[in-house]
C-alpha cells in the first residue's frame, strides 16, 4: 500500500498539523506553512494513490503490513488505521488508499486543542479524585493520549411529513358547589416541509458509541474540505459503516423527529395522539466526516476505562476507575474510628454512671 510522508519544504523534516496555530510546523527548522501550502505541494502525490484497485483489494484483509518511507521498517496496522506513527522512526505516516476513491472523506475537522491542552483538561478533571489507582496518572500512562480522526456520517434532508393525530381540550366551570370539566375530541391534521441538517451517527464499529457521542456537538462551521495532510501527525481511522448499515436507523430519527415539529404546531391541544404519519424524503445528502478526538484509555483488573476529549471544543467524557484496595482501606480506617469513638462514648456513659 502507498503511504504518505508529509516533510518540511525547507529541511525535509517530520511536519505535523499544529491545532493551536493551524498550521503545518516543523520542529526541526520551526518553519511554518499554511494547510493550503501543504496541500498544494503535495496535491500530486496524494492524487496518486487515489484510484489504486491494488490497494482497495488489500482493505479487504484484518490487517497490513506497510513500509515506513523514512526509515524502511515495516509496520503492521489494522485494516481501518489510515493515518499513524512508525513506532521505529517516530515520523507520521499516511496511508493513501484506505481514505481514497470511495473511501474519501468529504470533509474533516481540524484538531483545535493541542496535545497540552488535552493533558491538563484531563488533570483538571482527575484532580482530587483519592482513589484512584496509583498509576493512572503516571507519566506513562499520560503518554498514551492520542489525537485520533473518527469517522462519522453526517445527513441532512428535506422530508415532505402528513400527520393525522387526535387532541383533547379542556373546559372547566363551577355552578353552586360544583365543579364540571367537559372533553372535547378533535381530529387534527398537519402537513409541510421539514429541514433537518446534522443528523449524526458513527462510521466505525470498534468504538464506544456512547462515549463518542456524548463529546458531540462540534462545530461545522469550521469543516475543511478533506486533504490527508491534516492526518499527519495524528492517527485516523477508516469508515468500516456504511450508508445501508443505519440506512433505516437515520429514518427512524429522521420520523420520530418530524413528528415532534408536527406536534409542536398543536400547541392548543392536549394530550396529542398521533394516529398517522407518513413523509416523503425530497432531499438527502450525506457527507462522510472525520472528526478529532484526543483519546487516552486505562487497563484496570481486566477492564477498559476509555476517556475522550473533544479535539475542537474541548468537551470531555468517560469513566474514571477506583481503586478498591484503596476504599476498602479507607472504609476499615473510618468503621475503625467510628468504632473507637463508639467505645470511647460508652466508657465515659459508664464512668459517668458510676460517679
Amino acid at each position: 500500500m502507498g503511504t504518505v510522508n508529509y516533510n518540511c519544504p525547507s529541511c525535509a523534516a517530520p511536519l505535523t498539523f499544529n491545532p493551536q496555530r493551524q498550521r503545518f510546523c516543523c520542529e526541526y527548522c520551526l518553519s511554518e506553512f499554511s494547510p493550503e501550502k501543504i496541500q498544494q505541494i503535495y496535491a500530486e502525490r496524494e492524487q496518486s494513490g487515489a484510484d489504486s484497485q491494488q490497494e482497495f483489494k488489500e482493505e479487504l484483509h484484518d490487517g497490513y503490513v506497510f513500509h515506513c518511507d523514512s526509515c524502511g521498517a515495516e509496520v503492521v496496522t489494522t485494516s481501518s488505521t489510515a493515518a499513524t506513527t512508525c513506532f521505529y522512526c517516530h515520523n507520521p505516516v499516511v496511508m493513501k488508499g484506505r481514505l481514497s476513491g470511495d473511501f474519501r472523506p468529504d470533509r474533516i475537522i481540524p484538531f483545535k486543542l493541542s496535545r497540552e491542552q488535552a493533558v491538563s483538561a484531563f488533570m483538571d478533571k482527575t484532580k482530587g479524585k483519592k482513589f484512584l489507582p496509583k498509576d493512572f496518572l503516571s507519566d506513562s500512562n499520560i503518554e498514551k493520549m492520542t489525537g485520533v480522526y473518527f469517522p462519522y456520517w453526517y445527513i441532512d434532508t428535506q422530508q415532505d411529513s402528513h400527520m393525522t393525530a387526535r387532541g383533547k381540550k379542556y373546559r372547566h366551570w363551577k355552578s353552586g358547589d360544583r365543579r364540571y370539566t367537559e372533553t372535547s375530541y378533535y381530529d387534527l391534521f398537519r402537513s409541510g416541509d421539514v429541514y433537518i441538517r446534522n443528523v449524526f451517527e458513527r462510521a466505525l464499529s470498534s468504538t464506544d458509541r456512547e462515549m463518542l457521542q456524548c463529546i458531540h456537538p462540534f462545530d461545522l462551521s469550521e469543516a475543511q474540505k478533506f486533504s490527508m495532510s491534516y492526518l499527519s501527525g495524528f492517527q485516523a481511522e477508516k469508515r468500516d459503516i456504511e450508508k445501508a448499515n443505519i440506512q433505516q436507523m437515520v429514518d427512524q430519527r429522521v420520523d420520530e423527529y418530524c413528528k415532534e415539529v408536527l406536534k409542536g404546531t398543536c400547541s392548543e391541544y392536549s394530550g396529542i395522539e398521533v394516529t398517522n404519519y407518513y413523509d416523503r424524503t425530497d432531499i438527502e445528502s450525506w457527507s462522510y466526516t472525520l472528526l478529532p478526538v484526543w483519546i487516552i484509555t486505562y487497563k484496570y483488573k481486566g477492564k477498559i476505562y476509555p476517556f475522550a476529549i473533544n479535539g475542537q471544543t474541548g468537551k470531555l467524557y468517560g469513566s474514571l476507575p477506583a481503586d478498591t484496595g484503596r476504599l476498602i482501606a479507607m472504609s476499615s480506617l473510618i468503621a475503625g474510628i467510628a468504632f473507637a469513638f463508639g467505645m470511647l462514648g460508652g466508657i465515659f456513659f459508664i464512668r459517668k454512671m458510676y460517679f
